[in-house]
């Protein structure tokens, strides 16, 4: 074959994943924008109405898993001793997982100032799923509040997400993550308009079917009934014969949906947590949850007829633009130089920082910064998906670069938690 029909055949193949990449960017548009908001306009179970107060309130255990977080967890406490809630109704549980820093003394002080507040210190290290598994099978609670040790929960959060699970009959209910540093610096600046968009637009489809995908370890509500099914799912994950203990959340959502349970997001309850300030954290968290989506795709792959078939069609066509796009993005800049894929971004970013710009007077001060802030995005999502992506598939079966650090082996015999207040 002479180099004449080997440029051709280059063409054409260029030609052909320029227009699969094509299809599934208008795929996931039509489903993810178009599709999914008009669903949610439509359903009534997104309104603030919807759900009334019930009778009795249920017994509620708030779990917060804990590792180096510092002074911040003094935060996290205050906001549950402020959370509209029947406090006869509700208890918080801390499990320390053997924190290397001053986090054990904080908890010490929470314990102290609060006296309804419990605090547990696991033995060994064994991750966040784990140390919620044993804190479930430790409360008799009716339903399970899972809340990150960084986070600020709104004091009419709780409230909001029981009535909304209970009258929507789901299994599990997520709240809205905004971020509590907003205007601490252009990247955290960037990132509050991106979670406010991650929220508003990227979920609506799945929630019209209670079939959310991933809901946020930040501010969850699960029956405990919904927790103890997928018991043994949380005991045992593993890739290739490595244990995993990233992308956490997602994993436990998909076990719930697979299982039949209704997952699905609150609009009106809302926490705050704090973004990376460092391109070096922002760069280790959208690596681990690279990872994350890589490896929720693939060993999905034996389940997907569990899934609703819209569903199906959107969570697939994800997949398939994760490991597309890099290729078609590497293509653009072999032929044509960063400055077309920026601008070309650039018209997408553009409309949804005005979209921010018309609705954050709604979000309190903490988490609302300036939608311009957001076109830093042209640079950072085509940079961040050449480097990561490709990354994240040569390091799967690693724990390195974490935030919680390199993860020492869990030893299987040990008692699992030691009650320390």
């Amino acid at each position: 074959m002479d180099g004449a029909h080997v440029c051709v055949l280059r063409m054409l193949s260029l030609v052909a994943l320029e227009y699969l990449f094509g299809l599934l960017v208008l795929v996931v548009f039509a489903n993810r924008y178009v599709l999914g908001s008009l669903l949610r306009l439509s359903d009534r179970r997104t309104r603030d109405s919807f759900g009334e107060d019930p009778l009795v309130w249920p017994t509620v255990a708030i779990v917060v898993p804990v590792y180096n977080e510092g002074a911040s967890i003094l935060r996290t406490a205050e906001s549950f001793d402020a959370l509209d809630y029947p406090r006869d109704r509700l208890q918080v549980l801390f499990v320390d997982d053997v924190s290397t820093d001053d986090t054990g003394e904080h908890l010490q002080t929470v314990a102290a100032s609060y006296g309804w507040m419990k605090v547990f210190r696991n033995e060994q290290n064994m991750g966040k799923r784990l140390g919620i598994k044993n804190a479930v099978l430790q409360s008799r609670a009716d339903l399970i509040l899972s809340v990150d040790s960084d986070v600020i929960v709104d004091h009419g959060a709780l409230r909001t997400l029981v009535r909304h699970l209970l009258g929507s009959g789901a299994d599990a209910m997520g709240g809205c993550v905004f971020v509590s540093n907003a205007d601490q610096n252009w990247l955290t600046r960037m990132q509050a308009v991106k979670y406010w968009i991650g929220y508003q637009f990227l979920k609506n489809l799945e929630n019209t079917f209670s079939h959310v995908m991933c809901l946020s370890g930040c501010l969850t509500l699960y029956r405990r009934s919904a927790l103890l099914a997928v018991d043994r799912d949380i005991e045992r994950r593993s890739f290739l014969g490595d244990e995993v203990k990233y992308g956490e959340d997602r994993f436990l959502t998909r076990k719930l949906v697979e299982r039949g349970y209704r997952t699905r997001l609150c609009f009106e309850a809302v926490c705050f947590t704090k973004a990376p300030a460092s391109l070096q954290n922002y760069f280790s968290q959208q690596l681990r949850w690279r990872r994350s989506n890589i490896i929720d795709f693939i060993t999905a792959i034996p389940f997907l007829a569990r899934f609703h078939p819209l569903v199906l069609v959107h969570y697939m066509s994800m997949a398939m633009l994760l490991f597309f796009y890099p290729l078609m993005l590497a293509g653009k800049v072999a032929r044509l130089g960063f400055v077309i894929p920026m601008m070309e971004h650039a018209l997408l970013v553009t409309v949804f920082a005005a979209a921010y710009e018309l609705r954050k007077h709604k979000l309190p001060e903490m988490a609302r910064t300036s939608g311009v802030w957001f076109l830093s995005m042209a640079f950072v999502f085509p940079v961040m998906y050449l480097i990561t992506t490709p990354l994240a598939l040569a390091t799967l079966g690693t724990t390195s670069w974490e935030t919680r650090g390199p993860q020492r082996k869990r030893q299987p015999d040990a008692q699992t938690a030691e009650a320390v207040s």
